[in-house]
């Protein structure tokens, strides 16, 4: 069925040659002669242009005073620099060599001018002791190089079992410190077992320093591996986490930035920067570089070296990643060495909406021809070129987000910003993520703090378990303080480590409330209501027991919308509401935005008064902008009134106006009661002739005879008249048309209150057991035999009843066995 009321729908896009046309002229492309790399030349002027010196930026870096003098490194300062940049192992030779030199001077002088002095009159020689300090502080480093190698080496003996492990090793990278510490503890006591507790002694007993310091070491191992294991734990939880939940996020807005910087690359190939037909969203996309480089201009005057921003850069990032390790740097992936390159120039545009609109803009004008209005796969290819059609499908598919086979500037602009805004709320997730793990972090360390000194003390006092057990009695009577706040942290950090229904920028449905999560934290989350704009800050403890409806997370999403129409609404009618708003949803202008389909149901009847239908239209994206959510609900509403009405479809009541209105005014006219009472009768029987099957009761109670005298006077054994009949069916008997009734048909005053049939009542006759009396001469008249049907009587057949209960009446009052007052008033 095609669309009829397209031209009563006014719904289409209104297009306008400014904004909705393609820039680009037909066979007009790069002809594969652009790349990833830079194609900005220093020699091309804008239409401003500066009075400023070039600054050379091959100079050696300089450090000012405060008075103004600047400071140059010299010849040694710079030899320096390159020994300690050079390596790994030359900058710890650097850091080591020096002390380790100090130490070895008192080994040399006691193991040479004094080598009989002993430590507090023990065995011990002081030249050992100085040895063993020596080697401590070279088992330092030496543990720390072997913690480097660690990673790498799980990586290569690991990853020939099993490639799926090789992921852990960033765990054993995070942890090096802590394995650099368990070695070195491990070390200074296995040395220090060597070299002094293994001695020969002259005395059975060791000297009490000795004992000491064999207990730190040991406590010193001990409390390494406690911190090593809630490291690890820590990082394992941040790893998997982040896994779990944004690996696939990352890797999506990755892939998204790449394509787009590919097609800025290819449309800044084919239409240069600055140029006349882009001026104007040049300047909108560029101002958030320019803005940054002004701003590191104004805080540093003198620092003009691009290496020196990349250095402050560098420095940001690692303090703000910190927390969160090298998981958050994933997602910039900036190309910084070069502001001017297609992937900074997107990711910076991607930072805010305005900028992201105009990018959106410059590349769908840039790759569609003039006078068209929509962005064609064969487009991207034309431009980009035969030999990457691989590439420009892939270009495609990200960007045909409803796989319609076309893409208009408002589906370029709503996925550009949503990528954009994807970026921001991943880096805004992972950075609160980041902080509560690190309050997590905190707090284990604290708890990790309180262990290792009771394991020192432990170490150092015999008598430690009576005060044990006496702090454990302290604290367990103080437990009911902390039982609440231990409970909460618990549950909190489950509901988000484990459960994490949301992310940062996420919307949910909570109670029936819609809510969009600004923040994240251990204990608490921060949302904004959709409707209000209020902020709400909700414990995690309590919403780790409501049923929370990610809008986000979800796929295409449904609605359904129920109305409330005429109760004499056709079928038909129906239908064609079905059919209208299918051809509505699958016009062009909406196939981007709903499913082909839609269900139209009726699914109550209600009091007869009104019929529920049910309409479910499909969306091809889920709710998570409000803005296009609304904007799809009240076009597919509009188009859903404007079909009610063309149809048309009332609602319930009918099409008729109320009385006493203009168009259906009330009337009043007085008429007798003989008038009235005939007019009730005549409608009552109407009422009675059109059931299929006629009431009994009623028909009794219409009776209306012309003369009660001519039916007593008539003879019981004159034939029963003939009774009129509807032609549509012999069993129905239509009251109306009867003149004359015996009067005997009518049923008593109890039947006709109960309003029962008594026909319908009758059962079969319960006869007696007693054999008759050898007395009596009479003979026993057998009882009478009837016949029941359960069909409902007609006026032949109640005639015969009661011509036969008047003859089982003379019959009984003639019989001597059966009294007058003992005979039955009613055998039916």
């Amino acid at each position: 069925m095609a669309y009829e009321n397209e031209a009563i729908i006014p719904l289409t896009r209104i297009v306008t040659p400014a904004s909705s046309m393609g820039a680009r002229k037909a066979g007009e492309s790069t002809l594969n002669d652009f790349d990833q790399q830079d194609s900005y030349n220093d020699k091309e002027k804008s239409h401003y242009s500066g009075r400023r010196k070039a600054e050379n930026f091959g100079a050696r870096p300089m450090h000012v005073e405060t008075d103004g003098e600047e400071v140059v490194l010299n010849h040694l300062g710079r030899i320096y620099d390159k020994i300690v940049n050079f390596s790994v192992i030359t900058r710890y030779l650097v850091y080591v060599l020096p002390i380790a030199l100090l130490l070895a001077i008192p080994i040399a002088i006691y193991a040479i001018f004094r080598p009989h002095d002993r430590v507090d009159r023990s065995d011990v020689p002081v030249y050992l002791v100085w040895a063993w300090v020596e080697i401590v502080w070279l088992s330092l480093w030496i543990s720390k190089l072997l913690a480097k190698a660690v990673p790498r080496v799980f990586v290569t003996l690991c990853g020939v079992i099993s490639s799926g492990t090789r992921k852990y090793a960033a765990i054993l990278h995070a942890v090096e410190i802590q394995l650099s510490l368990v070695g070195w503890t491990l070390a200074s006591l296995i040395i220090f077992k060597v070299f002094i507790i293994s001695l020969p002694r002259k005395e059975p007993t060791q000297k009490h320093w000795l004992v000491i310091i064999m207990n730190i070491l040991f406590s010193s191992l001990l409390a390494s591996m406690l911190y090593l294991a809630e490291k690890m734990f820590v990082q394992l939880i941040s790893f998997n986490y982040h896994r779990r939940s944004f690996y696939n996020r990352i890797k999506e807005s990755k892939n998204s930035i790449r394509l787009l910087s590919y097609l800025y690359e290819a449309s800044r190939t084919l239409f240069p920067t600055y140029c006349e037909e882009f001026r104007q969203e040049d300047y909108i996309i560029n101002a958030p570089i320019k803005a940054k480089l002004e701003k590191v201009k104004q805080s540093r005057p003198t620092s003009a070296s691009p290496l020196r921003l990349v250095g402050e850069i560098g420095r940001i990032g690692d303090k703000v990643t910190s927390a969160f390790g090298n998981m958050a740097s994933e997602i910039t992936g900036k190309q910084v060495f070069n502001v001017n390159s297609a992937q900074n120039v997107v990711n910076e545009a991607l930072e805010k909406t305005k900028s992201s609109e105009a990018l959106a803009r410059r590349l769908w004008m840039s790759f569609v021809v003039e006078d068209h209005d929509s962005l064609y796969l064969d487009d991207i290819k034309e431009v980009l070129g035969q030999s990457r059609r691989d590439k420009a499908e892939e270009c495609f598919a990200v960007l045909d987000t409803d796989g319609n086979g076309d893409i208009s500037l408002d589906e370029m602009i709503t996925k550009v910003v949503d990528i954009g805004r994807d970026s921001k709320a991943i880096t805004a997730s992972m950075r609160d993520v980041g902080q509560a793990i690190g309050v997590l972090d905190q707090v284990l360390v604290t708890i990790l703090i309180v262990v290792v000194v009771f394991i020192y003390v432990a170490f150092q006092h015999t008598s430690f378990v009576t005060t044990l057990a006496t702090a454990g009695t302290t604290l367990l009577s103080l437990s009911f303080v902390f039982a609440a706040t231990t409970q909460e942290f618990l549950g909190s950090c489950i509901f988000l480590f484990v459960k994490h229904p949301y992310d940062v920028g996420d919307r949910c449905e909570i109670n029936d409330i819609s809510l969009v999560v600004e923040q994240i934290s251990l204990l608490f989350t921060v949302f904004k209501r959709i409707d209000s704009m209020k902020m709400v800050q909700a414990p995690n403890i309590v919403l780790n027991t409501l049923w929370i409806e990610n809008t986000s997370r979800s796929k295409a999403m449904k609605e359904q919308l129920e109305l409330f129409i005429s109760f004499d609404t056709s079928l038909e009618d129906i239908e064609i509401l079905r059919t209208t708003m299918e051809a509505f949803v699958r016009h062009p202008d909406n196939s981007r935005d709903f499913q082909p389909d839609v269900i139209i149901e009726t699914t109550s009847v209600n009091s007869m008064d009104k019929l529920t239908l049910r309409a479910e239209v499909r969306h091809k994206s889920n709710w998570h902008n409000e803005t296009v959510r609304a904007a799809r609900r009240s076009k597919f509403m509009c188009a859903l009134v404007l079909a009610l009405r063309k149809i048309p479809i009332y609602g319930p009541g009918g099409v008729s106006d109320a009385l006493g209105g203009p168009s259906n005014p009330g009337y009043t006219v007085a008429v007798t009661d003989d008038w009235a009472a005939e007019a009730r009768r005549k409608a009552e029987d109407e009422r009675e002739r059109s059931r299929l099957i006629p009431n009994p009761l009623k028909f009794t109670e219409n009776l209306a005879f012309k003369d009660q005298s001519e039916s007593t006077e008539r003879p019981q054994t004159a034939e029963p008249p003939h009774y009129p009949m509807r032609k549509d069916s012999t069993a129905i008997w239509i009251p109306g048309e009867t003149e004359n009734i015996p009067n005997n048909v009518q049923r008593s005053n109890s039947k006709q209150s109960t309003g029962i049939n008594s026909n319908l009542l009758c059962r079969k006759p319960t006869y007696g057991r007693r054999r008759p009396s050898e007395r009596s001469g009479e003979p026993i008249r057998p009882p009478p035999q009837h016949r029941y049907s359960s069909r409902n009587p007609t006026p032949s057949n109640i005639l015969n009843q009661n011509i036969t209960r008047q003859t089982l009446d003379e019959e009984s009052s003639n019989s001597p066995s059966v009294s007058q007052n003992e005979r039955p008033k009613h055998l039916f």
